[in-house]
């Protein structure tokens, strides 16, 4: 961990300070390639760049001073939580503002009550934000996350993520035990303002991921009648979901559907201007804890029936009509 941060550290404070030396001659090259096709987006990728740079070099200095500054258990932790608000909602308006993003969101009634266990789409590194600005902060709900390894090369993510109560997976482990227990045993505890995040795909959707694992796993016959299951979410990782399930103190599932974050799924998708004006919207649901199945088999197929919903609810908001009506019993579809 220290090794790590000794290189990461110097790392991004260095990047802020050259970025922002070079902003001028940035913008003169970003005004020139914003006239052509490919690279129209390049003004706002590299303001945004920059934005996020920033974030990063003024949560590494809050960071410290919030280590000088509290000793105090309690404090300590309420000003991580703070400054992990400050910092998701910080890139949120960045790219609000920088890609002229319309956000619509519905379903926010399921957001009341008691924190939840929360299981959103995954799409674009972007949507991580999502639970953070339109559900911990404005309901005052402490969430606790299941994240992969892979996100501690971000010195914000490494030292406030490993100061609050998450959980960082290897993905490579295969849903080992270890991860499974590590997830259930961020439910312990739990105090009424705190949920528990999982993101149930493991990994962020694209049609290349998805025909990806249909070459890898050829050989598995179920595997692929859920690839061909659904289309537009990944299948479930059944390993850590189905532990958080399992240690369910009573809480309820909220579930997240989004469309428009797919245009800052890659770097290139940023800088080719899709993204510029996206239109995203944002539905939420909510599972009863009475409405949850026990038991592992029953468990699986409660979230499989979920995630059609999911599916079903993800193409309505792509293609511009209201989600599904949660006043309408929800109509499972026939699979075998």
């Amino acid at each position: 961990m220290l090794a790590r941060r000794l290189i990461t550290v110097p790392l991004f404070v260095a990047a802020t300070l050259l970025v922002t030396a070079l902003l001028p001659l940035l913008l003169i090259v970003a005004l020139v390639l914003r006239t052509l096709p490919a690279t129209r987006g390049a003004l706002p990728t590299l303001l945004f760049v920059c934005s996020y740079l920033w974030c990063e070099t003024i949560g590494i200095f809050s960071a410290a001073w919030i280590y000088v500054r509290h000793r105090q258990p309690a404090d300590f932790l309420d000003a991580n939580y703070r400054l992990q608000g400050w910092w998701a909602n910080a890139l949120k308006v960045s790219a609000e503002r920088l890609f002229r993003l319309r956000f619509e969101i519905t379903g926010e009634a399921a957001l009341d009550g008691q924190g939840a266990l929360m299981l959103p789409r995954h799409a674009s590194i972007a949507d991580t934000v999502i639970p953070m600005v339109f559900y911990a902060i404005p309901y005052g709900i402490r969430l606790r996350y299941v994240l992969k390894n892979e996100l501690l090369i971000d010195p914000c993510l490494d030292i406030v993520g490993n100061r609050l109560p998450n959980f960082f997976v290897d993905r490579g482990g295969e849903d080992s035990e270890r991860a499974r227990i590590g997830v259930a045993r961020l439910l312990d505890g739990l105090r009424p303002d705190e949920g528990v995040l999982i993101y149930p795909e493991g990994t962020r959707f694209s049609p290349g991921k998805r025909a990806a694992l249909r070459a890898r796993y050829s050989d598995s016959p179920d595997l692929n009648a859920q690839l061909d299951r659904w289309e537009v979410v990944l299948p479930p990782r059944l390993g850590g979901t189905l532990a958080m399930l399992g240690n369910n103190p009573g809480r309820d599932l909220v579930f997240c559907a989004h469309a428009g974050f797919e245009g800052s799924s890659h770097f290139s998708n940023l800088i080719n201007g899709s993204w510029v004006g996206a239109r995203i919207r944002v539905h939420f649901w909510r599972i009863p804890f009475g409405e949850i199945p026990a038991g592992r088999d029953a468990s699986r197929e409660f979230l499989f029936r979920q995630w059609d919903r999911m599916q079903d609810t993800v193409r309505a908001l792509t293609a511009g009509r209201p989600a599904p009506d949660p006043s309408v019993p929800y109509r499972e579809p026939d699979w075998p």
